[in-house]
């Protein structure tokens, strides 16, 4: 799989991390002044942390994954009783003692020592194996998909993260152009050019404006927590880095189809289908008899003479004793494969909405970019012009500003959805969708190409 590093807004070095994980498109950010290595060791709060980070660290030390090793080991230890035969029996018979007569006591006894082995008929033991086998399959093949949903979690948790961030960069540039309007008002209020509600109106937006700058600031921190939360550790780091103003391409329709084949879900689905196979196979091969063969050595104590004995037994199959559990198998290795059929289907239609909605998501960010803000910025430059010049009111500088600002925002939200909707297309296919840059918006003053990086988590 591949992950993707984009830069940040702020001014940070550049840098690209060491590892990625097996799934997920995602942004990494440059590395903070400070190596998130290093802090480590060093016990020092981190700077920033950038996804791969985020990934690794949840990768190692994240509860649910945590205890899938376990749940390996007891599939392995189930192969391994799976292999194991019938143990030799060894017997010993007495007979003809504690009587009358003559059979009060032991010397009319023949003692009778055996040793005897069953001997498993119809591949009882290859089918135990194949099931032990395809079961262990299956715990690792829900092993990934768990680490697949993990590591979606703290993608989503990052991102939520990183549009906290813009969000809080945004609303401090749209409190300082508010704070810098209001001046321009008061001052014209003191020269008699506007009336006072002017300013009270400007001010009361520049109160909402730090009322959303302190609700930003509560919910960046609940979101830091939330993201060392997937690692259960508390936030060491001040944020996220990344740049979340860069769009990557949307994948192509015969991409999405390609990688439908290889779908963790869908190849769940078939070891699921060999798994009922596999009970089916086991059923049957339970439902024919097992030989009990044994010899052994037996002494006359009247003669004080020895023979060999020899055994040979197996029970009488009038009826199929084990009909019951194979109809049961037949059953559910009837429904396998008919929900393996509806898990493509499911899936397909699902990549497809997906990819749909991921299109709209870009296409519409990119209008915004290209020429929704360049009117908005425009609109705002002339309405200035014309407030100075007493061409216009308060209230149409105010709405110049808002059609902005509201802008900004909807681009930041849009990309968000945008990162999300790959990230969801990236959960299901795992694999990489290769995103690449397609626009940089003019919101962000410091963006950079996306990178690109190959790597894996064993």
């Amino acid at each position: 799989m591949k992950f993707f590093n984009l830069a940040g807004l702020r001014p940070r070095r550049s840098g690209i991390a060491v590892a990625c994980v097996c799934l997920l498109a995602a942004l990494t950010g440059s590395l903070p002044a400070l190596s998130q290595e290093a802090a480590l060791l060093e016990k020092v709060p981190l700077q920033s942390i950038d996804l791969n980070y985020a990934l690794q660290q949840t990768l190692q030390k994240n509860a649910e994954l945590k205890a899938y090793p376990y749940y390996l080991r007891v599939s392995e230890a189930e192969l391994l009783q799976a292999k194991q035969r019938p143990l030799p029996i060894l017997g010993l018979i007495v007979e003809n003692v504690l009587g009358s007569g003559d059979f009060s006591d032991a010397d009319q006894a023949e003692i009778t020592l055996t040793l005897g082995q069953t001997i498993e008929l119809g591949g009882k033991r290859e089918s135990r194996i194949a099931l032990a086998t395809t079961s262990r399959q299956n715990q690792q093949t829900e092993y990934e998909l768990a680490r697949l949903d993990v590591l979606a979690e703290t993608s989503r948790r990052y991102y939520e993260l990183l549009r906290l961030q813009f969000l809080q960069d945004w609303i401090d540039k749209r409190a300082d152009s508010e704070r810098n309007a209001l001046n321009v008002i008061q001052r014209r209020a003191k020269a008699g050019a506007v009336k006072q509600a002017d300013v009270t109106k400007m001010q009361l937006k520049l109160s909402r404006s730090k009322a959303l700058v302190m609700q930003l600031k509560g919910q960046a921190s609940l979101a830091r927590a939330n993201l060392a939360a997937m690692w259960t550790a508390s936030p060491s780091f001040a944020g996220a880095s990344g740049n979340l103003l860069s769009l990557p391409s949307v994948p192509d329709g015969a991409g999405i189809t390609e990688a439908l084949i290889k779908s963790p879900v869908f190849m769940r689905q078939q070891v699921l289908q060999r798994l009922a196979d596999a009970q089916v196979q086991l059923a049957r091969a339970n439902s024919k008899v097992n030989l009990d063969v044994g010899v052994g050595l037996r002494r006359f104590e009247a003669t004080n003479d020895q023979a060999l004995v020899f055994n040979i037994s197996m029970p009488i199959p009038i009826s199929n004793p084990n009909r019951g559990r194979l109809a049961a198998a037949q059953a559910e290795q009837a429904l396998s494969i008919e929900q393996s059929e509806l898990v493509r289907t499911q899936l397909r239609l699902s990549l497809v909405a997906i990819q749909q909605t991921l299109m709209n998501h870009a296409q519409y960010a990119q209008l915004i970019t290209e020429e929704l803000l360049p009117l908005a910025q425009q609109l705002l430059a002339d309405t200035e012009a014309g407030y100075s010049k007493g061409r216009y009111s308060v209230l149409q500088w105010a709405d110049a500003q808002e059609e902005l600002f509201a802008l900004e925002r909807e681009l930041i939200e849009t990309h968000t959805l945008v990162y999300l909707q790959l990230l969801e297309l990236e959960r299901i296919t795992g694999q990489s969708m290769r995103p690449s840059k397609l626009s940089t918006s003019k919101l962000s003053g410091n963006s950079q190409p996306i990178t690109q990086q190959k790597g894996g988590i064993s």
